[in-house]
């Protein structure tokens, strides 16, 4: 008959590995950012904007990627950043049908992050929680030192108006 003791003991090995989050992480001016690389299509270099009359402010115009039109939008005024006159890069980002690119700085890294370790918005970022930049933020991200706010890809697609 074997031991009780022996039966009980879990090997490392045993535990289950902690669901992971793989996000691309940019910068827009001095702030990093995150988004979820499978919300991500591609990062481009910046490219010929071509400005389309009538469109709000934050609507940069349109480019032609590989034969389809994708609307070129600046965030930086949701999230209550200074207007930029270059952006280095543009994120291609797809949300059910629809695909636009997000001006960015720079793109750093593609990594995986234990959804653990995806903390809340706190409470007093901003005046009130849902309103200013925090209605764009689903978490931050902590990496050592440095944070980065996950942005709310489907907030940003509902409340962007492309005309």
């Amino acid at each position: 008959m074997a031991e009780l003791d022996n039966d009980v003991i879990a090997d490392e090995r045993d535990v289950l590995p902690e669901e992971e989050l793989r996000v691309c992480l940019f910068s827009i001016g001095e702030d990093t950012y995150a988004i979820p690389v499978e919300l991500l299509t591609e990062i481009i270099i910046s490219q010929k904007i071509f400005p389309v009359p009538t469109t709000p402010p934050h609507v940069l115009g349109v480019i032609n990627l590989r034969g389809n039109i994708v609307p070129i939008v600046d965030i930086r005024p949701a999230l209550s950043l200074p207007q930029q006159a270059v952006s280095g890069q543009i994120a291609i980002v797809k949300h059910g049908p629809i695909i636009l690119g997000i001006l960015v700085d720079n793109v750093s890294e593609v990594v995986g992050v234990a959804k653990s370790r995806v903390q809340p918005i706190p409470a007093d970022f901003g005046a009130r929680a849902g309103t200013g930049r925090s209605r764009f933020m689903k978490g931050i991200i902590q990496r050592g030192p440095n944070v980065a706010a996950l942005l709310n890809i489907e907030r940003i697609f509902e409340e962007i108006r492309l005309m």
